[in-house]
């Protein structure tokens, strides 16, 4: 691991909310409290129109020494479970220009998470399936986004509680349907030249999302950065030491599914 003491820091924007698609204002201010101590900003969204649009927002994270984005785009936007996510078309019409602003596909990182399948009265939604998932992948393929990372829901209780609440049933299949179906994701996205990480889910081991070596091997400069693990992460997650300045903000995305804080749970 590098000396520590002169590292610049990775910071994670925000595992806990959606501080891009909702409160960039907050973002840009405790980015600018960091200065131009900032080695990389690891971006974590549903929509990336901000990053491209919201000018005080892009005029903090120029002081960073890099943004890596971890785009979420599950294929259930606008569906009863992500109720004020933007539809999959709206979030992949911006993909030219991301990269572009990005400067690097290997900045860009699709997230395929959580799969879920779940049931309201008569209607059915589901992104537990190849062909939502291979619609979605090709134009993120054609493009050289060339990593996807996915696993399948965690149903907290209070999970539980707000989607009983909501009357929305969770079709959850077994422990070795799972398996077979991240089997099958595997290859399928090996098939259009996507490489599939998955998030602590025990059959796959220990994995990350926050890559230290792969942000340093990204860098302009090739600067370092801390490469150990983070201790308060679940113990299946091997995500690299950063600092979240996210808060749990009520989300307005309003997912069924968040083990944050969605507006109004």
């Amino acid at each position: 691991m590098p000396g520590q003491l002169k590292l610049r820091k990775v910071i994670s924007a925000s595992r806990r909310t959606d501080l891009i698609a909702h409160y960039p204002g907050q973002l840009a201010h405790r980015l600018r409290d960091l200065g131009d101590h900032v080695h990389t900003v690891v971006v974590w969204t549903k929509d990336v129109t901000n990053l491209l649009r919201h000018e005080e927002l892009r005029e903090a994270l120029a002081f960073a020494g890099q943004i890596f984005v971890h785009w979420t785009i599950t294929g259930l936007g606008g569906s009863f479970l992500e109720p004020h996510v933007p539809p999959p078309a709206n979030q992949l019409a911006l993909l030219a220009e991301l990269l572009a602003y990005l400067g690097d596909p290997r900045r860009l990182h699709w997230r395929y998470d959580p799969l879920i399948s779940a049931r309201r009265g008569h209607e059915n939604v589901s992104n537990v399936g190849l062909d939502m998932f291979r619609a979605l992948a090709s134009p993120l393929a054609s493009a050289r986004v060339a990593v996807v990372h996915t696993s399948f829901v965690t149903l907290y209780p209070k999970v539980l509680r707000r989607l009983a609440s909501a009357g929305v049933e969770v079709i959850d299949l077994p422990a070795n349907e799972r398996l077979a179906f991240l089997r099958q994701l595997s290859a399928s996205a090996d098939d259009m030249g996507i490489r599939m990480v998955t998030c602590c889910e025990p059959a796959f081991g220990r994995q990350r999302c926050i890559d230290g070596d792969l942000l340093m091997e990204l860098h302009p400069t090739h600067e370092p950065c801390r490469d150990d693990r983070a201790r308060e992460q679940r113990e299946l997650c091997g995500c690299t030491a950063s600092l979240d300045v996210g808060a749990y903000l009520p989300c307005p995305n309003r997912c069924l599914y968040c083990y944050a804080h969605p507006a109004g749970s």
